[in-house]
């Protein structure tokens, strides 16, 4: 896996001209490539190129009662499109079939999961950490951790530290936390809930209507409620959202007029790509490619978001920007 971050996005997420993209990879001597006719570089310059814009580590949570709406899909795109803009990204798999874990080769039986961590204190969480690829590490997961729930309610573990207390130690080491979880709303969600900025509800168009978004957003306000947390922001995603599709069409069109939903509505959708899939199942991300996809305009769409990316051309950035990449030359 080497995924690409082309210097034509790079520009476009700092607001400045390719041109200034290309001359501070040369006056830095930044490694990049190019592969007709387009130039792309890694990790590596990313953190370069971007390292004007660290922000504190933000956990984000992907949570839904339901399965396959794309939830370890969505988590796995962003981690690595994040890795393209600079940012150091620990993925924390909850889900027990360890379908994300598989995704990036990882074999969880060589490594420490969260039920062996809980089980044995004298374990240490840098253990289980696994690098998958420049930029990106993974707690993983196994079937192990199907046990998680009756093991944190038999031991009676308070929710409020299960995995805050096993991430803080290691938080400082990351701007971004992301906790895939399963289609579920046992006691080890709740302590992934409890320690988030905020929660990411995927949903598909096939599946609104039984998506189980009414369930999860009401459990997700009285898990707060219950151990009087601060509210977390909790964020709709419409997946595989297809425009040939009426389905697709008025679902969209529900949600953003919906009366509790529509706040919570991201206001662009990932649109349906096959491409993703192929790719996770050689192990390789979209961004593995040069092309120009809906998958992966969309997801970068998504994390510029997430990230706070969006912004960076708004509030001046762009100019200063501009004159100092100019200045170095």
């Amino acid at each position: 896996m080497q995924p690409k971050m082309l210097v034509t996005e790079a520009a476009d997420i700092l607001g400045v001209t390719v041109q200034a993209i290309h001359k501070q990879l040369k006056t830095k001597k930044l490694p990049y490539s190019k592969l007709q006719n387009r130039v792309y570089f890694g990790y590596e310059t990313a953190v370069q190129l971007f390292s004007d814009f660290k922000n504190s580590c933000k956990i984000f949570v992907f949570v839904l009662v339901k399965g396959g709406v794309g939830k370890s899909t969505l988590c796995r795109e962003v981690a690595i499109r994040s890795t393209l803009m600079g940012k150091r990204v620990l993925i924390l798999e909850l889900d027990h079939q360890g379908n994300l874990t598989k995704s990036f080769g990882v074999n969880a039986k060589e490594y420490p999961v969260l039920i062996d961590l809980l089980e044995d204190d004298s374990i240490p969480i840098s253990d289980s950490i696994v690098n998958v690829i420049p930029g990106l590490d993974i707690i993983p997961s196994r079937y192990d951790n199907s046990v998680l729930d009756n093991f944190i309610m038999l031991k009676s573990m308070p929710l409020q530290k299960v995995i805050k207390n096993r991430i803080e130690p290691i938080r400082k080491n990351y701007d971004l936390i992301l906790i895939d979880c399963p289609p579920s709303l046992g006691q080890a969600v709740t302590s992934a809930v409890l320690c988030a900025d905020e929660v990411i509800l995927p949903t598909t168009p096939c599946d609104f209507s039984d998506s189980g978004i009414d369930t999860t957003v009401k459990e997700v306000r009285r898990m707060l409620n219950d151990f009087d947390a601060s509210q977390v922001p909790m964020k709709i995603i419409l997946n595989e959202y297809d425009n040939r599709e009426r389905d697709s069409r008025e679902t969209y069109a529900d949600l953003i007029k919906h009366e509790k939903y529509g706040d919570m509505m991201f206001k662009f959708y990932i649109r349906e790509c096959k491409e993703i899939e192929k790719y996770r199942r050689r192990k390789l991300s979209i961004f593995d490619s040069t092309s120009s996809t809906a998958g992966r305009e969309d997801i970068d769409t998504l994390t510029r978001e997430l990230l706070g990316m969006n912004e960076v051309a708004t509030k001046g950035y762009a100019s200063n920007r501009e004159n100092h990449l100019s200045e170095v030359v």
